[in-house]
């Protein structure tokens, strides 16, 4: 009876130990690792290259107002364009304090309104820094800047300024507004106190939770692209009727372009290809890379739908209707794998997308 008794009791250590080995979980991802990879190899440096390529578009902007040449006007039409697509890839990152100070309406809110612009030169004496600060951003940021400099030939452009020292004053105090703005967003992320550090620190849960924002970030972006971008000028949202004219860079026809940094952005942070990404998040739960392949293919779809369009979005509406709508599907697709099934797999709350323009 005592062997058979050692012997009960040795099995149930055995079963015991074996039942604890079953229940321990394995180690849980490190969140915080990829929030500050993410952070220091993406946001950050995305930011910083925005800020200089704003500083160096006010610098041009004040150069072809010395000289008034067109050929100074050219340059600064170009680095307008450079210091575009160098926002189009951090609008993504509109969250958290960033958001909370509405910094995507004082960068870059658009469309503009021509209409408002011009009555604001034409029923002032003066152009002041201190009358501008009071006008509403719609007819500020790199919207204005870019109906100011791009709304007709560089000729009649060039001549405009020259003609009307208004215009100028208009031209130079937007510009020097958008490096002001674009180092407010830098301090905001990057000065004592700043955001970077309590992003990545954060032990929020639930919607306030730093991954949660930053994925949501990356989402807005998508259902932002497909709604605002795409689909309401082109009719494919809830109304059939077209709105060419309200397409992003509709001046400087440089929507798609704009678009394309857009989703290379998230490419980028999803993949993280410097140090952990998105893409390492989802292996560590479901232990294979099939939804990462699926992420990654569609957003090989899309980038291959805005290269297909071989004119201005605003001219693509009329002249290639489906390569739009073919556009506007992949932006759909992509936007329900990251809604449903990434979303699933790593426990996402989806908040409200603006979808009101960036």
């Amino acid at each position: 009876m005592i062997k058979k008794a050692k012997v009960l009791i040795l099995l149930l250590l055995i079963f015991s130990c074996n039942s604890d080995d079953d229940q321990q979980e394995a180690p849980a991802f490190n969140v915080m690792a990829l929030l500050e990879d993410i952070t220091n190899q993406q946001i950050l440096p995305s930011v910083a290259t925005f800020v200089s390529e704003s500083t160096t578009l006010n610098t041009t902007i004040q150069t072809y107002l010395t000289t008034s040449t067109e050929a100074d006007l050219i340059l600064a039409r170009n680095q307008w364009k450079v210091t575009a697509k160098a926002y189009g890839k951090i609008y993504a990152f509109n969250i958290g304090s960033v958001r909370d100070q509405f910094m995507h309406l004082a960068l870059y809110n658009w469309p503009t309104l021509p209409s408002a612009l011009e009555n604001v030169i034409n029923d002032n004496d003066a152009i002041t820094e201190a009358l501008l600060a009071t006008k509403s951003p719609q007819i500020k940021t790199l919207s204005a800047l870019e109906y100011l400099l791009f709304n007709a030939d560089s000729n009649t452009v060039n001549t405009q300024f020259i003609d009307d020292i208004k215009r100028q004053d208009y031209l130079k105090y937007t510009g020097l507004d958008l490096k002001s703005q674009s180092e407010r967003l830098l301090g905001i992320w990057n000065a004592p106190g700043n955001y970077a550090a309590t992003f990545i620190d954060t032990n929020e849960t639930g919607i306030r939770a730093s991954f949660n924002r930053l994925f949501n970030g990356l989402y807005n972006l998508i259902d932002t692209a497909k709604i605002t971008k795409i689909g309401k000028p082109a009719g494919l949202e809830n109304s059939q009727a077209t709105n060419p004219e309200q397409t992003q860079a509709y001046f400087s026809s440089l929507s798609l372009a704009i678009l394309k940094q857009n989703i290379t952005s998230i490419e980028a942070v999803y993949f993280n290809t410097e140090g952990i990404g998105i893409d390492d998040y989802v292996y560590h739960v479901i232990k294979n890379n099939d939804l990462n392949q699926a992420v990654e293919n569609k957003i090989e779809d899309v980038q291959n739908a805005i290269d297909a369009i071989p004119v201005p979005l605003f001219d693509a509406i009329t002249s290639h209707p489906d390569l739009v709508a073919h556009l506007h599907t992949e932006l759909d697709a992509l936007g329900i794998l990251f809604s449903v099934d990434v979303r699933s797999i790593l426990s996402i709350i989806i908040t409200s997308t603006d979808n009101d323009g960036d």
